[in-house]
């Protein structure tokens, strides 16, 4: 089983990582996730993506940023 996972994962640039999320978040977060029928890997990989897209299509930055997206 582990070997199918390596495998799918080595198709793409994947660089393992420890991160420390408030506890709230990450309940959120993994609850979307099941949702969603993805790994809470994923989901955090696309909403890190789709964030820096919106900053590099939106002039707002820094603090302006943070009240938009509340």
């Amino acid at each position: 089983m582990g070997q199918k996972r390596n495998k799918r994962k080595s198709q793409k640039d994947y660089v393992k990582t420890t991160i420390y999320l408030e506890r709230e978040l990450w309940k959120e977060l993994k609850w979307e996730a099941i949702e969603k029928q993805t790994t809470l890997s994923e989901l955090i990989n696309r909403k890190l993506k789709e964030l820096k897209n919106l900053k590099r299509k939106t002039p707002i930055v820094g603090e302006d940023l943070e009240k938009l997206l509340g």
